[in-house]
């Protein structure tokens, strides 16, 4: 039997399903026991405001997988069509939502189906008519050019090959005066070669 494929011998599409299993697993099973922290007691621990997670249904926090609560805590969001990359379980698409009332839209979009589905029975309990989930590419975004007027996203770049694919379709649909508000993980020191090319430290 062949030996598997490091990361780095990877496909962009290889890689992209990679992430879709892993974070699939996590949407269906979010109580195992990952490389990566998981779930309420992390979004707290990030600064997600607690009395805003208390109100929400328990599903939308309990597979939380992002890096920061900067979407939670910005105040500068204005009216108009916000896009979040990588919504996983809903979180800060459910909090958007809540925050900013119609005409305001807020679509979440991720490639795990299985984390779709986990947000959109959670939303369906808050009654936001305004907020909608979409399954697709971060690199291929099904969307019109200068359509949007935010872009969004939290800790999706660490998981892509193609990065600069993922800028230039925001690029592509953000209006001319449209924001991008994007939190990342930051690397304190240079990962090992042998880090780089394993699959479980590529998700820690």
């Amino acid at each position: 039997m062949a030996n598997p494929k490091t990361i780095g011998e990877l496909s962009p599409d290889e890689i992209r399903g990679l992430v879709r299993d892993k974070y699939s697993e996590v949407a269906e099973n979010p109580r195992s026991k990952y490389k990566f922290r998981v779930g309420r007691e992390y979004a707290l621990d990030l600064g997600y405001p607690a009395e805003e997670i208390r109100i929400l249904p328990d599903k939308i926090a309990e597979a939380f997988t992002g890096v920061s609560s900067f979407l939670a805590r910005f105040e500068k969001f204005t009216p108009g069509i916000i896009l979040e990359l990588g919504s996983g379980g809903g979180l800060d698409t459910a909090l958007l939502a809540k925050r900013l009332s119609p005409p305001t839209k807020v679509i979440g979009l991720d490639l795990s189906l299985a984390m779709l589905q986990r947000a959109a029975q959670s939303l369906g309990k808050l009654e936001l008519s305004h907020a909608y989930y979409n399954q697709a590419l971060a690199e291929e975004l099904p969307f019109r050019d200068n359509s949007l007027d935010w872009v969004v996203s939290n800790g999706i770049f660490n998981l892509s090959s193609e990065k600069e694919r993922i800028l230039a379709e925001i690029h592509r649909v953000l209006k001319p005066q449209g924001y991008a508000l994007c939190s990342e993980i930051v690397l304190h020191q240079e990962p090992s070669p042998e880090e780089r090319l394993n699959e479980d430290d590529w998700f820690k």
